[in-house]
């Protein structure tokens, strides 16, 4: 009968090994994927930041080309054709050249207020980017969109609904 008792307390012990060693197992793969999912969320944020200022300097310069163009005209371009090889003026010429006080109500009149501090791309990039809806008649802004890309927030509002407003503010003004 002793002898059960011992084989008995040596099973125990093994047993209790082993619960260990699986807990201690368990504990590690886990903490791992923890780690290595707390990495790979960094990287996706990352990545994200790097395409929304790729669409937002994007956004700018097509905004800026087409409120170039407008001012020239005094009429909405109806295709890209009328921007794709336009120079960018320091300043917007022509009866846009005054922007509106209210940055809500306005559009930028110079490239560096348009591009917010970003460097400008060459159009033909951006325009890779840059959905462009182009309007029917010349006196309606075209709507610009990135696609389902991601886009950066300047005071709550997304820089897709900025340079969007530009080319509204743009259309109310020419119509007065």
């Amino acid at each position: 009968m002793i002898h059960d008792q011992g084989s008995q307390s040596e099973l125990e012990s093994e047993n209790g090994v082993r619960g260990r060693v699986f807990l201690f197992c368990f504990i590690f793969v886990f903490g791992a994927s923890v780690v290595g999912t707390w990495f790979f969320g960094l990287d996706v944020v990352r990545n994200v930041k790097a395409q929304a200022v790729r669409s937002d300097t994007a956004l700018r310069t097509v905004g800026y080309a087409i409120l170039v163009a407008t001012s020239e005209a005094e009429a909405f371009p109806l295709d890209v054709s009328e921007i794709v090889d336009r120079e960018f003026p320091a300043a917007i010429p022509g009866p846009l050249a005054e922007a509106d006080p209210d940055p809500e109500a306005g559009w930028p009149a110079t490239l560096e207020a348009a591009m917010a501090g970003m460097e400008p791309v060459p159009l033909s990039d951006a325009l890779e980017l840059v959905l462009v809806s182009w309007p029917p008649e010349p006196d309606l802004p075209p709507v610009l969109s990135v696609g389902g890309r991601p886009s950066g927030m300047i005071d709550a509002r997304s820089t897709l609904d900025i340079v969007n407003g530009w080319l509204r503010n743009a259309g109310v003004r020419l119509a007065n």
